[in-house]
């Protein structure tokens, strides 16, 4: 017996039950992944890492090193580079924040002041919107530096997460190639290919990536940094340092660390000076979109700009600034298991690898 309601409402019935389907599905990963966010994230970083830190291991092995010995040759070299990183950028920013922070709050103020008489907006209300905002965001701090946890629960749960992610990214630098055979080995003959091509994918996105945007970042950093140094913008190395961070979140990192060094000129050297950085900035960044991130990162990896923002933005939501962090890597190995079962890009001609 034929349904009584017109195609159109069945298909539009049809379609909206796989939504909410979808939606559903996607709401209970997220409710999971924050439940375990404190194993998720180091995982996730765990797998940035090894995927970017193989290369190096393969070059150790094709001189004659053992895998252990290489592996942990990689390993303890790559964590004590970012350690050293980390190191440099807490002491450089703590150093000189409140200075930096002054100077950030004085140009912020000099343009809502301009703004304010633009548009006939007395002082007074200027210095009440001021210290509304700013009493907001120091009243806010913890949540804008993305943390819900305080004392000494962070403490461990950063130590924790530190001592996870240096476990998981050594075994996963040891044993990433005999992980990736084992578990094709266990596969049915139908899936062992696709799995393989889709493991190496990944694991090949996330190295470029990390790569990719580590050395975007820094070369984001020297350009600002010498730019503001011949200005004569104080605080030049405090800017190259967030705009080194800014970089790993994409357009919106970028946009703030710009948006510090524009304010830092217009408070410390007038108008003239931060048409100037402004003008530094947004060529920088034009040199980074179109030159250097395509030839750098590669088309296989490239995200639209709206779909970055969105990440970034959720990213953010969820985990504070790590979400933020880790949004584009997410986004990015989505992007690739689209790819993979629509057969695009960079699986279009699906040469898979052979279990050996």
């Amino acid at each position: 017996m034929n349904s009584l309601a017109p195609r159109w409402l069945q298909s539009v019935s049809e379609l909206a039950l796989r939504m909410i389907v979808v939606a559903g599905f996607f709401i209970l990963l997220g409710l999971a992944i924050e439940r375990l966010r404190l194993i998720f994230l180091p995982l996730l970083a765990a797998l940035i890492l090894s995927a970017a830190l193989l290369p190096a291991k393969h070059l150790l092995i094709r001189r004659g090193a053992p895998n252990v010995v290489a592996a942990i040759a990689v390993v303890v070299s790559g964590l004590a580079l970012l350690g050293l990183i980390g190191y440099f950028t807490i002491s450089t920013l703590t150093s000189e924040f409140a200075e930096l922070e002054v100077d950030i709050e004085a140009g912020f103020t000099e343009v809502l002041q301009s703004i304010g008489d633009w548009a006939g907006i007395s002082d007074a209300e200027i210095d009440t919107a001021i210290d509304d905002v700013l009493n907001s965001i120091r009243g806010n701090a913890d949540t804008i530096a993305g943390g819900v946890f305080s004392g000494v629960r962070l403490a461990a749960e950063l130590l924790a997460g530190i001592i996870l992610l240096a476990v998981l990214t050594f075994l996963l630098v040891k044993d990433a190639e005999s992980m990736q055979r084992g578990i094709a080995r266990r596969l049915g003959r139908r899936y062992r290919r696709d799995f393989l091509a889709l493991s190496s994918g990944l694991f090949d996105t996330l190295g470029r990536y990390f790569r990719g945007v580590t050395l975007v970042a820094f070369m984001d950093a020297i350009l600002i940094g010498i730019g503001l140094v011949i200005i004569g913008i104080p605080f030049a190395l405090p800017l190259a340092v967030l705009t080194f961070f800014g970089a790993f979140i994409p357009v919106l990192g970028a946009v703030l660390a710009g948006l510090a060094a524009f304010l830092i000129a217009l408070a410390t050297e007038g108008v003239t000076s931060a048409l100037i950085v402004g003008g530094l900035v947004l060529a920088v960044q034009q040199i980074e979109g179109n030159v250097m991130a395509p030839f750098i990162l590669g088309r296989s990896i490239s995200l639209h700009p709206m779909l970055v923002i969105l990440a970034v933005s959720t990213g953010g939501a969820l985990w504070g600034i790590m979400g933020a962090f880790v949004a584009v890597p997410i986004a990015a190995i989505s992007v690739s298991l689209l790819d993979f079962y629509t057969n695009t890009g960079r699986y279009a001609s699906r040469n898979r690898p052979q279990v050996k």
